[in-house]
């Protein structure tokens, strides 16, 4: 089986889970769909994020990794899906 990864540094603090912390990796497979409820990371606007995917007809709900940040409804057309989480390695 020839599954792509890639690795996505985490570069903010997060709420997700007391063990995801700044400097982490998340396991990334290489995906062009997802399910609702899975953590996602995804370009937008010339910006690249990781945040948790819902389908909101006719748009896209993302909820972002980052707490700072409100949920943001995303029209499909404007979002480029480049893979769902599937893992995490601790910088510790």
């Amino acid at each position: 089986m020839d599954t792509r990864v890639f690795v996505q540094p985490v570069n903010v603090e997060v709420d997700l889970d007391r063990r995801l912390r700044r400097g982490d990796a998340l396991i990334v497979e290489v995906r062009d769909a997802a399910r609702d409820g899975e953590l996602v990371v995804a370009e937008c606007g010339g910006g690249v994020g990781v945040g948790r995917y819902a389908a909101a007809e006719p748009e896209i709900l993302l909820y972002p990794l980052d707490s700072g940040w409100a949920p943001a409804r995303v029209p499909r057309a404007g979002l480029r899906l480049r893979g769902v989480v599937i893992g995490m390695r601790s910088a510790l």
